[in-house]
């Protein structure tokens, strides 16, 4: 891996540069920002965006806190926290586990189900979006380019976790 600036950067101020590490924090802001807006528009004004990666990896069929934690990449106790939060918004339903008594199962409510339902009309929307701004194969691209990094960090966050 290379450290060094791109080539024919001599002349140019370091400020002129692309940084990604502020275009990656500017973007989150905005996107955050735009899903708090359209949070309130669905009528979901108390909605956090620390919730999502919890309640959009909850399957169907119903999940156990280590299936939705490994899934969103967080801890169990991180989940247990968000899971209790949910659960009195009224967006999920916990159940005792069939056959393991340690465990519990969560499933969405029907709030829970038009909440996910109402957020991924809202993305696909800002999907059209960013299609109309950059064009469907330079949207393709981008989102293509962002998997190859999300596959790279979580090669190196595997990595780590098996010391490799």
């Amino acid at each position: 891996m290379s450290n060094k600036l791109p080539e024919n950067t001599e002349n140019k101020s370091i400020s002129s540069l692309p940084n990604v590490g502020k275009l990656v924090n500017v973007w989150k802001r905005f996107f955050d920002d735009w899903a708090h807006r359209e949070f309130e528009k669905q009528g979901y004004p108390y909605f956090r965006m620390s919730y999502m990666p919890f309640i959009m990896n909850i399957s169907n069929a119903g999940s156990t806190n280590n299936e939705i934690a490994q899934r969103a990449k967080v801890t169990k106790q991180a989940m247990s926290k968000v899971v209790k939060e949910l659960a009195a918004l009224g967006l999920i339903r916990v159940e005792k586990h069939l056959t393991d008594a340690r465990a519990t199962m969560i499933y969405l409510s029907e709030a829970g189900e038009k909440f996910v339902a109402q957020s991924k009309s809202c993305v696909y929307g800002l999907h059209d979006q960013y299609e109309e701004i950059l064009g469907a194969e330079a949207l393709n691209q981008m989102l293509e380019s962002m998997h190859k990094i999300v596959q790279h960090h979580e090669t190196i966050t595997q990595n780590k976790t098996l010391k490799l």
